[in-house]
């Protein structure tokens, strides 16, 4: 059975789907999100249980001297199993209700999904965004919903319509100051060019 430090873990990490929104310029991996619901127990918790209180009220430590670096190793390597299978298909821990542990991995991919179709309105209301999403991103490690949404798109990229394709090249260019890129599928060829003074220009090739 889990101990009390890693069933907090595994509730806080619950709420990790509530955290807040980070922006897209400088988007840390969701693993981030997972990370701080996970770091719960640390070594200063075991430190105010290795005080007691006297008569008066004060707290007053034990005359025994506590070595935390053991209890910071456990907690770490703990946090770090549970990051992994929370995020990035590592195997579940063992003492951890199953049933947690998958309706807050799901609960964290979600969230990541949001974030996507956020950022990439036309590459969500692509047929089965949501399926087709949660199954790409299930196991791989999280890197923001820029990277996530072009390794999508990547991924998907022949069956994505010719208005998710431009959206994914016109962002490939936005980040360029100058830039010559081709998109071609079964369905056709596209072609994105980027200069100053130009803009985005997309060229669109019969099939």
């Amino acid at each position: 059975m889990a101990d009390a430090g890693e069933e907090a873990m595994v509730a806080d990490a619950a709420g990790a789907a509530d955290a807040a929104e980070v922006a897209d310029a400088g988007e840390e991996a969701m693993a981030a999100d997972a990370a701080e619901a996970a770091g719960v127990g640390d070594a200063a918790g075991v430190a105010d249980a290795a005080e007691v209180p006297d008569q008066a009220g004060r707290r007053v430590g034990l005359a025994v001297p506590v070595d935390l670096e053991p209890v910071r190793a456990r907690l770490a390597a703990g946090q770090s199993a549970l990051l992994a299978a929370l995020v990035a298909g590592g195997a579940d821990p063992e003492g951890f209700d199953q049933d947690a542990l998958a309706a807050t991995r799901y609960a964290l991919l979600d969230k990541r999904r949001a974030r996507v179709a956020h950022r990439w309105p036309t590459l969500a209301a692509e047929p089965e965004f949501t399926a087709r999403f949660l199954s790409w991103a299930a196991g791989r490690p999280p890197a923001g919903a820029h990277a996530d949404g072009l390794g999508f798109g990547d991924a998907y990229r022949d069956e994505l319509s010719e208005d998710a394709r431009v959206e994914l090249l016109r962002a490939r260019c936005a980040r360029r100051r100058l830039a010559v890129l081709a998109d071609r599928t079964a369905n056709g060829a596209l072609l994105a060019l980027r200069a100053p003074g130009l803009g985005i220009v997309i060229l669109r090739t019969p099939r």
